[in-house]
């Protein structure tokens, strides 16, 4: 049976079309990440830009930013996620990404992001675990950013919270998760890296069990709210996806323009044909999202695995439930990037997760880290 016919057959199901349709209507992601400035207000524990010293370029001025947008737009880009250091400094910058690409700011949360001429972003506001983690992770054990991250942006219909778990996401997490939703926004994970080795609660050496659950749990608890979808949650704790084990050799957010990928882009694994990752010069791409040397072993970054499984929508043919998880966590990320009407997504939301939970069946758990099998970072 031909590709098209398969599909054509699982869109016989009310919400898989609806699902398709909405990504269709959205269009094709052509996505880049640029850190936007070498300056933060913060200097969290466990932050890549710092752990691998993507500080030390300068940054760009201002006519070559203006070069760069025409170059990125005549390669066709379309959506930039734009990190740093911290891009609520510099909201010049942002305003002039926003009128050409549709944007995702990634903030640390303890300065507002004006409206004005950025009307249409869409805003991923971080917290760290609960409070206490927060507090000790990124304010320096004293600055309880989270409450003022909450004032900055309530009721701020771009906004989504990136809540990043440690492997044993204490019980007062779940108060985050309820303040978040109850701020108005939606509620997305990620997985703590612990790059400086504090070990204890905080790293996933010992597996990923409790995050894991944790997160299936908030989705039952709110899932008018959980953006992330149970198969993403599934793929990152597990690192694995239909056979194939995470790592270098299978991940899709590598610099295409990066010449240490060469070899990566030729082993016939799926990649975005199109990303690139820009440090603060915005000059020759470093080789992946998270930096130029990072052990892929300790990459949990959701966004990068999603681009594993986005590559990979032929590989999910096999049953409707192998391609409703691909679909499901496919339109769960156009939400989350603003590029379905909100209305329509946070309709659909709930619908997915139980569908999901039908597919996957209730209790499925991950393999944790410490079955987790990595290809060689292979540079």
């Amino acid at each position: 049976m031909s590709i098209r016919a398969t599909i054509d057959g699982y869109l016989k199901d009310p919400l898989t079309a609806r699902m398709w349709a909405a990504t269709k209507a959205a269009g094709s992601v052509r996505s880049i990440s640029v850190d936007i400035t070498h300056i933060c207000n913060l200097r969290c524990k466990g932050c890549y830009f710092f752990a691998e010293a993507l500080d030390d370029v300068g940054e760009a001025d201002d006519d070559t930013l203006a070069e760069f947008i025409q170059r990125e737009k005549s390669r066709g880009i379309n959506f930039v996620t734009v990190i740093g250091g911290e891009p609520s400094l510099r909201p010049d910058r942002l305003r002039k990404l926003a009128k050409a690409f549709r944007i995702m700011v990634v903030t640390n949360g303890l300065r507002s992001i004006p409206r004005e001429g950025l009307e249409d972003i869409t805003i991923a506001v971080s917290m760290w675990g609960d409070r206490a983690t927060d507090r000790e992770l990124r304010g320096y054990g004293k600055i309880d950013i989270f409450d003022r991250a909450l004032k900055n942006f309530a009721g701020d219909d771009r906004a989504r919270w990136y809540i990043t778990l440690p492997a044993k996401p204490p019980a007062e997490t779940v108060e985050v998760v309820d303040a978040c939703v109850a701020n108005g926004q939606l509620v997305a994970f990620n997985f703590y890296g612990d790059l400086q080795g504090l070990g204890d609660d905080l790293s996933h050496a010992g597996g990923f069990d409790p995050a894991y659950r944790f997160v299936d749990r908030m989705i039952d608890r709110h899932p008018q709210a959980i953006c992330m979808s149970r198969y993403i949650n599934e793929v990152v704790t597990s690192g694995r996806m239909l056979g194939e084990s995470w790592g270098y050799d299978v991940c899709g957010s590598v610099s295409v323009d990066a010449p240490q990928n060469a070899g990566r882009l030729r082993n016939g694994k799926s990649y975005n044909p199109f990303f690139n990752a820009y440090g603060p010069d915005l000059g020759e791409p470093r080789r992946c999202c998270v930096g130029d040397s990072r052990d892929c072993s300790t990459c949990f970054d959701v966004w990068a695995h999603l681009s594993w499984i986005g590559m990979a929508m032929e590989k999910h043919l096999a049953s409707h439930a192998d391609f409703f998880s691909w679909l499901s966590t496919m339109t769960v990320f156009y939400g989350a990037c603003g590029l379905i009407p909100a209305a329509e997504f946070t309709e659909m939301l709930p619908r997915i997760h139980a569908r999901s939970k039908a597919h996957s069946g209730d209790g499925a758990g991950s393999a944790g880290l410490q079955q987790r099998e990595y290809a060689s970072v292979g540079i």
